[in-house]
């Protein structure tokens, strides 16, 4: 394991180096948002729930790169876009944390604990005293809280401002009570049965066709509303990440409203000296089943903050990473909604008051090799992150629970139907497949090269938000593969996660469509194992509609730091 960490820190530092970033390009630069695109634990579960023998596993470390500290927010999402934990991590200037999923599924929170308690000497060696406070501003002996706890622009600081209502004991708002150290070893255990449970009945995906196929349907998810969380759980569990810089800590969720109408996200306030834009990292997938596993890495999918990305502006709000929860949910943080009454009345600073998560958007059309080879034993697996605004028999249109739980009133509606998530017309996925001499199957074709249109059926969907899609030997994504005569065994796919009807330009059709795709490749004995994000094929630029900038975010005049803060900025 320490090999593993010292491989990991000697990666980081040789691709360390300035980044001048362009917003809504597809660049390596630092974010404010960090997207972990799929995860993946499993292993042996005792009857309480608890990994007693990993096996696969997730590894994920995070790095502030400002001379400021931050506050980290990760949720938890499982793959349906439900969010079902979430955990605040403090971060010293120039600090890194790293964690495995199967840790933090196992109930330890304090992914960071050198700076989960006030970073001096003194708390350092002893945690207890009554001076060491939670960087959050909870007072460990007595659960009271610090209306002022580690605020400034320092690398031992945390917090940018204070929360908006911090009175000492109001208690009315969630985000006053929050936390960044946690119980050890069960820091969730009220709740542990539920987190497992909608994050189970996770295996590889095969089936492009049919939502019936083994690992799309989990129908006693509890974060769906589907049962109320049972042990043991059943299979692997997996889902996705994102990590947020916030303004302050809390237990909002991002497709929760107060997450924006409070403006715990950061975002504007911060100009451009001090920049959210502060965190990279890197996710490793180990899977040590023999001759059928991966070990691989990849950099984390950073998303840049720019206030150009306000929903409130232009008339026609540009697409956004997390703007497809907040339309849905909050009539005030919609576009041409006017903001929140907390916004206008400035409950917090009002430098940080902003209409929208300003985070840039993903692409939805990326290329990549893939091998399948079953007799020279080579083959590959297709990570997918997909997010939209979707209709489901429910009228849930900001995640997927909805068409998994189906509709029992009249008319009924099936479990995980076609026509609704992402098993519709608009979320057809288009592949072309080509094999190593450019010749080409459009998937849907039982037989023979051709260049038929979308919508020929059987026609190809990916269904949940987050997945591992199986390509060995595939013939839903790559008809022509055949073991016998050798053809289609390598390759490479063309792969839109929409219909070419589905012009993603209103929110009548679909604003927010966006995807990443990743790769992995093993061979015989894991002598070639290595995974990497596939290639963005949308061009340049990803927002829609199309808003001109810049070569780059320009610094303007350098911001003067909230009363009360001062120090450096990146």
């Amino acid at each position: 394991m320490k090999k593993f960490f010292v491989l990991v820190a000697l990666a980081l530092l040789a691709v360390a180096g300035t980044g001048y970033a362009v917003t809504c390009a597809y660049d390596n630069v630092p974010g404010a948002t960090l997207l972990i695109p799929y995860f993946k634990v499993g292993g042996t579960f005792d009857a309480a729930g608890y990994l007693t023998a990993v096996g696969t596993d997730t590894k994920v470390a995070i790095v502030n790169v400002s001379n400021p500290g931050v506050i980290a927010h990760v949720t938890v999402w499982n793959k349906y876009s439900k969010a079902v934990l979430d955990f605040n991590v403090p971060l010293t200037g120039k600090d890194v944390a790293y964690f495995n999923m199967s840790q933090v599924l196992n109930g330890d929170l304090n992914v960071n604990p050198l700076t989960q308690i006030k970073p001096t000497v003194a708390c350092t060696v002893d945690p207890t005293l009554p001076q060491c406070f939670d960087p959050c501003g909870a007072d460990p002996q007595s659960a009271s809280y610090n209306p002022t706890p580690y605020i400034g622009w320092s690398a031992t600081s945390f917090l940018r401002f204070p929360n908006p209502a911090s009175t000492p004991g109001s208690g009315q708002l969630d985000h006053l009570q929050s936390i960044s150290r946690y119980a050890i070893p069960d820091a969730f255990a009220a709740f542990r049965a539920r987190v497992m449970d909608s994050l189970d009945e996770s295996s590889d995906i095969r089936d492009l066709q049919s939502s019936g196929g083994l690992g799309i349907l989990d129908t006693t998810n509890p974060a769906c509303g589907l049962g109320s969380g049972t042990f043991p759980v059943k299979g692997e569990l997996s889902g996705y990440l994102t990590i947020d810089v916030v303004n302050f800590c809390t237990n909002y969720f991002p497709d929760e409203f107060r997450f924006y109408e409070y403006d715990a996200v950061a975002t504007a306030g911060w100009g451009p000296t001090y920049t959210p834009n502060v965190l990279i990292g890197d996710v490793f997938f180990v899977d040590p089943t023999a001759n059928a596993g991966n070990i691989s890495g990849d950099q984390a999918v950073a998303l840049e903050f720019d206030t150009r990305l306000n929903w409130t502006a232009p008339a026609t709000p540009p697409k956004t990473f997390f703007g497809r929860f907040v339309q849905a949910l909050s009539t005030c943080e919609q576009s041409g909604g006017g903001g929140c009454a907390i916004n206008a009345t400035s409950v917090g600073y009002p430098t940080f008051v902003f209409g929208g998560d300003g985070r840039e958007p993903l692409g939805d059309r990326y290329g990549f090799r893939y091998l399948s080879d079953e007799i020279n034993g080579l083959r590959s697996w297709m990570l997918v992150w997909r997010g939209d605004l979707v209709t489901t028999p429910s009228q849930v249109t900001y995640n997927l629970c909805g068409w998994l739980a189906g509709k029992t009133t009249t008319p009924t509606v099936a479990k995980g139907a076609s026509g609704y998530g992402f098993y519709d017309s608009s979320h057809q996925i288009i592949a072309l497949t080509f094999d190593n001499d450019e010749s080409l199957f459009t998937p849907g074709i039982p037989a023979g090269p051709s260049g038929n249109p979308p919508g020929t059926t059987p026609v190809s969907y990916v269904f949940l938000e987050a997945s591992r899609i199986d390509l060995l030997a595939n013939t839903q994504i790559n008809p022509g593969y055949s073991r016998a005569n050798g053809s289609f065994t390598g390759g490479w796919i063309d792969l839109q996660l929409r219909n070419i009807g589905y012009s993603g330009l209103t929110a009548a059709t679909g604003l927010y469509n966006q995807g990443w795709v990743g790769i992995q490749h093993t061979g015989p004995g894991q002598l070639l194992s290595v995974g990497h994000g596939a290639t963005n094929l949308n061009q340049q630029f990803q927002c829609l509609p199309p808003i001109v900038f810049g070569p780059g975010n320009t610094p303007g005049t350098p911001q003067t730091p909230p009363a009360g803060m001062s120090g450096s900025g990146n």
